[in-house]
């Protein structure tokens, strides 16, 4: 498969570094490139077959994190401004093309939105529940692409009525007040009317915001029902697991394993059954988890791998001083096995995965 690069300008230092050779790179006319000329302002080509791990990596990374900070900045302005002519189709359009992000990149894509979502929980987050739902919906066999569709959709609305809530509760460092709990007790309800009034006349999209809360047991809230929605129950249950393992203010994240004992100790056998697709599809390390190997040396976990417990990761700390230079380990050999997960705020504020990764290749 041929890979993208619109700007040339960073293939120069891969060349100067022979992390790339000139004779990988190709004109968007499908020409390989002159050594002795200039390279073309028009964008590049490369084939993924002729490029090391790592280029391929980066190369992969810059064209989909762009995409996902795209993808980021349109729904911040469509759940803002809340304009009834355009909400649906932008919102119709995101999922579409989440969905093909999850279908083609899924790893990098979760890494990338779990790594930040910090940076803006209440718009970050339902890009990764979205994505999470559409990898679970997928392997679940449950749901043919329209009711997809309206799952996702689901997703990245569901937590509209209480946006100004969430972006407080950022820098937060106190327990949940008692009038804060009630805005988030009653924002499926609050949530699905506010769509209502933006134009969504999707039944299920509407139902799975109104229920995403409520459990099949009855313990869910805000109307403590008995759920036996399935699409309702899949979004919560995407829901509570990304948002275990965010780092918040006021209360430290989850990793993984402690998010699926957790789901799996309150759940139904529906809601344990997306669960357990879950932990088969992420891993016990999930792409974007702050990692320490048995070297003590730290990183990010950045795609799965054969096993849950395997995954590449991403290094580059070495307690308890920095390494010279990041870089990918296969978790799969002995000497650079996961020793755990960490909580994000033990190292404080993190780079961005896309700067480490550039000083990888």
């Amino acid at each position: 498969m041929l890979i993208t690069i619109p700007d040339p300008a960073v293939v120069q230092p891969l060349l100067q570094r022979k992390s790339i050779a000139c004779e990988h790179l190709y004109n968007i006319r499908g020409q390989r490139l002159d050594q002795a000329k200039r390279l073309p302002a028009d964008g590049l080509l490369a084939l993924e077959s002729e490029l090391g791990r790592a280029t391929l990596l980066y190369f992969q990374a810059r064209e989909l994190f762009d995409e996902l900070h795209c993808a980021y900045r349109v729904l911040s302005k469509v759940l803002m401004d809340e304009d009834p002519v355009t909400f649906v189709p932008v919102i119709d359009e995101l999922a579409r093309r989440l969905k093909m992000v999850s279908e083609r990149q899924f790893d990098l894509a979760y890494a990338y939105l779990s790594w930040h979502t910090s940076d803006d929980y209440p718009v970050m987050h339902p890009l990764l529940v979205a994505l999470t739902l559409t990898r679970v919906a997928q392997r679940s066999g449950q749901f043919d692409d329209g009711a997809l569709a309206s799952l996702m959709k689901a997703a990245l609305t569901m937590n509209i009525s209480m946006l100004a809530l969430q972006a407080r509760l950022r820098g937060q460092t106190e327990a949940l007040s008692r009038e804060q709990r009630e805005v988030i007790r009653r924002h499926p309800e609050q949530s699905a009317s506010k769509l209502s009034l933006l134009g969504v006349v999707d039944e299920l999209w509407l139902e799975t915001v109104r229920l995403h809360h409520e459990l099949p047991d009855g313990s869910g809230y805000p109307a403590q029902i008995h759920n036996a929605h399935p699409g309702s129950v899949l979004l919560g249950v995407c829901d509570s697991f990304n948002a275990r393992m965010a780092q918040r203010e006021y209360r430290a994240n989850f990793t993984a394993e402690q998010a699926v004992k957790d789901l799996f100790s309150h759940g139904s056998p529906l809601s344990s059954d997306f669960t357990a697709i879950i932990l088969e599809e992420l891993g016990i390390y999930p792409a974007g988890s702050l990692v320490q190997l048995v070297g003590n040396q730290i990183g990010c976990s950045l795609i799965r791998g054969e096993t849950a417990t395997t995954p590449t990761v991403l290094v580059f700390k070495n307690l308890p001083s920095s390494l010279p230079a990041p870089a990918l380990l296969d978790t799969a050999l002995e000497q650079h096995k996961v020793r755990c997960a960490l909580p994000r705020r033990d190292l404080g504020q993190l780079p961005g995965l896309l700067d480490l990764l550039g000083r990888v290749v």
